[in-house]
């Protein structure tokens, strides 16, 4: 008995462990993952952005503060110390956020690409919406439950190309080719993509998280002309497990060209380790890849610098 028993034992465990091998390569990776040059720079945002109108800037991660005519728009906003389920276990930020949820300008509507910790931050999101209370939170199918059994209000869930208007915005949820899970056995139970915002200054694209996929060919005659796309490019080594999740540098480039973006900021890289890429090479590989090409519109920076939108996408008039 007691041998069919270890025998059981042994089997469930060897059952359970090609389960996460399958399943969960990626995130093992996070476990193995060691910088070797430490933590990149970046910018405590001090200035008030209560009154600045038409700027976007990067905190950390793929958190992005954008604001279009005194619209402030959040996208996959953490604030948090670690991007996990344990206070005191799993991923660290290196580096603090750029700006204090406390200094955030009013927030209107608030992204979320998909549910992994380090976009979908529940507390981050209670602290928010404490402050706010009229912040609409706009997540993908299959995550509404969970924000709203927290208390959360306001929440918008999207299906793949489901679109809707809000103040003359519209708002398309768009696939992206990545992953969704919080636990060991609820991977892919809600979905994950891309938002694009039309709006009658410019069109935005924020992807969240992706891999490299034709399927990006077809989005302009969908979306329209795409003026601006925040892209991931780090969390991408090696490439033997992440490529089916991940965009590298090179390819981010390429999907930037796929989608004729006409202004791509590089998010995603240096803030919180989950891989084994050297800490500046997304910059690195970015920076080269615009001096070898010099109309290639591809940028990144710093956390923490507050940039103007683009004067020749401001200024366009857009027929879209």
């Amino acid at each position: 008995m007691l041998k069919k028993l270890l025998i059981g034992s042994v089997l469930l465990f060897f059952l359970f462990s090609l389960y996460v091998l399958t399943f969960f390569k990626s995130g093992l990776n996070t476990l193995r993952s060691n910088p070797n040059e430490g933590s990149i720079d970046y910018v405590l945002i001090s200035e008030d952005l209560s009154k600045k109108k038409n700027y976007f800037t990067w905190i950390g991660q793929a958190t992005i503060l954008l604001n279009i005519d005194g619209l402030n728009i959040l996208f996959d906003p953490i604030f948090s110390d670690r991007a996990s389920p344990f206070k005191n276990l799993g991923p660290k930020r290196n580096i603090p956020p750029a700006i204090s949820i406390k200094q955030l300008p009013k927030i209107d509507l608030i992204f979320i690409s998909h549910n992994h910790y380090d976009h979908l931050d529940l507390n981050s999101l209670l602290e928010i919406q404490n402050l706010y209370k009229s912040s609409v939170i706009h997540v993908p199918q299959g995550d509404k439950a969970l924000l709203q059994s927290l208390g959360l209000n306001n929440v918008k869930e999207f299906d793949w190309w489901d679109s809707k208007v809000f103040n003359d915005i519209k708002i398309t949820f768009v696939p992206t080719k990545h992953w969704s899970a919080r636990g060991l056995f609820d991977r892919n139970q809600s979905l994950w993509g891309g938002w694009a915002l039309n709006t009658k200054r410019l069109n935005i694209l924020h992807l969240g998280d992706t891999a490299y996929d034709k399927m990006f060919l077809d989005y302009q005659d969908k979306l329209g002309s795409i003026d601006m796309t925040f892209m991931p490019i780090g969390s991408y080594f090696p490439r033997d497990i992440e490529a089916e999740y991940h965009v590298d540098p090179y390819e981010a480039i390429q999907l930037a060209k796929d989608l004729e973006s006409a202004y791509t900021y590089g998010i995603h890289w240096g803030g919180i380790f989950f891989t084994q890429e050297p800490t500046y090479e997304p910059e690195e590989i970015i920076k080269k890849a615009m001096i070898e090409d010099p109309s290639l519109q591809f940028h990144t920076s710093i956390p923490g610098i507050v940039i103007d939108l683009p004067q020749k996408l401001v200024n366009e008039n857009h027929s879209h």
